[in-house]
């Protein structure tokens, strides 16, 4: 087997629902590492950092996120 390493770009807009009880920054801190984590997640690593992401006593707020569109383009350098 070869492997080969494919250096990808995305460029785009991924959108969350988060809970309505977040302040702003919350909601915005939340979603962003969500989007960060299910990403690299998707890609079959142990090592991903969705449980990470997920600080104590939010794991109810993470969970009740919803990705509800991305719009974008994967692109492979």
């Amino acid at each position: 087997m070869k492997t080969i390493d494919v250096n990808v770009k995305f460029e785009g807009t991924i959108t969350i629902e988060v809970p309505d009880h977040l302040s702003d920054g919350q909601a915005n801190d939340l979603a962003e590492r969500l989007v960060l984590a299910r990403v690299v997640a998707t890609m079959d690593n142990p090592d991903a950092p969705e449980d990470a992401a997920c600080e104590d006593g939010e794991e109810k707020d993470w969970d009740a996120c919803v990705v509800t569109g991305v719009c974008g383009t994967w692109m492979a350098k």
